[in-house]
């Protein structure tokens, strides 16, 4: 589940302790180990998920960190799990399952020994049991098996067993009942492809002559079939408002041979197609293109619960360069702030390229940041001091980090 419409007004300040964490910025992080309001304020982080996006945005381990760091107990976060069973608008469950899982990966006890527990008792327990089958070691969760089957047979939640995951696909080999689930299970087909046997020029027929279902329905096979230049001459009669979404993958399949196209679609007044010709323009424009670029960043601000793509500009500007793109650092400064952190490495990236001389703060910060691809390159490219060996040190020491961000962490120390 996305929280694509939370409310700005939900979040504190990101100038505050309370809104740095929230945000999951390295900030919070550093400064929760100093701040007697720290515990408060974490546990508040772990019982609503203040994530703009649950899919994407990372926060397990940030707030796993500070539960250990602080050595806060972990016993009240197994009752959350109890609490929040059906009612769950805040992703209470899901977040402080990740918490509990990242520290149970850390070797908690409690954590381990919790989660263990709801296994055998827990109303949700198929989802705790695929969550640390996942990610524990197998001596953590391979006895569990004689509850798994009981709970099973009795069909508490077999509806929601995901069949080709672990840990049924490792019991199959030594349990027939949940072989046979494994075996009986059907993926999902591959969709249908109904114009498969059309010729290209067909489609492109179709297109220009068709109902706007059919329209689809050639887009979606023209795709399959790679990047289509035949769609040049045609695309403007096209109604591409109803064609939205497998036009623009068509048109970005294109790359550098749409840009004219692009830059008369991000000519005011607004095309339908803004978006897709701004992608177009941040991945292989040049310096004329800039203005297209920032009016789309302001495009983006307009659109108030819509905190997605800036990190495809920011990627564009910088890649683009030179005075003019220098003048966007303001702008990614400020990104830097969102809710939405799967974006925060592209900021990040961004700044460093554009004003590499003012980014010693940034970077230092970021190897507290929640985001693994933030604390990765930051790893990277942070100056060396005491403060960040040492933090460069817990980096590559801790079991709960990334083999990625660990393995960077140690190449630079060395």
């Amino acid at each position: 589940m996305t929280k694509a419409t939370k409310p700005v007004w939900y979040y504190d300040s990101p100038t505050t302790f309370t809104g740095s964490l929230q945000r999951g910025l390295g900030r919070g992080a550093y400064r929760a180990l100093r701040d007697p309001a720290a515990p408060q304020a974490v546990s508040a982080c772990v019982k609503r998920d203040y994530r703009w996006d649950w899919l994407v945005d990372e926060r397990a381990l940030y707030l796993a960190r500070l539960v250990r760091d602080l050595a806060l107990p972990v016993p009240p976060l197994l009752n959350l799990l109890q609490e929040h069973t059906v009612d769950d608008d805040d992703n209470a469950f899901d977040n402080t399952l990740e918490v509990l899982e990242a520290l149970g990966r850390a070797g908690d006890r409690h954590a381990i020994d919790g989660l263990r527990r709801y296994v055998r008792d827990g109303p949700r327990w198929v989802d705790v049991l695929h969550t640390i089958a996942g990610d524990w070691p197998r001596e953590l969760w391979d006895d569990l098996l004689p509850v798994a089957r009981t709970r099973l047979a009795q069909g508490d939640h077999a509806d929601r067993v995901l069949w080709r995951s672990r840990p049924w696909r490792d019991w199959a080999a030594v349990d027939e009942q949940l072989a046979a689930g494994v075996a009986e299970f059907q993926p999902r087909s591959a969709p249908r492809r109904p114009l498969e046997q059309q010729s290209t020029e067909d489609l492109l027929t179709a297109l220009r002559t068709s109902s706007t279902d059919r329209q689809k329905a050639a887009l979606r096979e023209l795709n399959l079939r790679g990047p289509q230049p035949g769609l040049l001459p045609i695309v403007d009669e096209l109604p591409a408002a109803e064609l939205h979404g497998p036009l623009g993958r068509a048109i970005r399949m294109l790359g550098p041979q749409a840009l004219p196209l692009a830059r008369a679609w991000a000519t005011p007044p607004i095309h339908a197609m803004v978006w897709t010709a701004s992608l177009v323009l941040a991945k292989h424009g040049d310096d004329s293109d800039l203005p297209a670029l920032l009016a789309a960043w302001d495009w983006l601000d307009g659109r108030t619960e819509d905190r997605c793509g800036y990190d495809a500009l920011a990627a564009g500007i910088a890649r683009i360069g030179g005075p003019a793109a220098q003048a966007a650092v303001p702008r990614l400064r400020h990104a830097w702030f969102s809710p939405h952190t799967f974006e925060r490495a592209a900021y990040l990236r961004a700044v460093t390229a554009l004003d590499p001389d003012n980014t010693d703060s940034l970077l230092t910060e970021g190897l507290w940041d929640c985001e693994s691809d933030v604390r990765q390159f930051a790893a990277e490219h942070t100056p060396l001091n005491d403060m960040t060996r040492n933090q460069l040190s817990y980096l590559r020491d801790d079991p709960m980090e990334t083999p990625e961000v660990r393995a960077t962490a140690a190449a630079r120390l060395s």
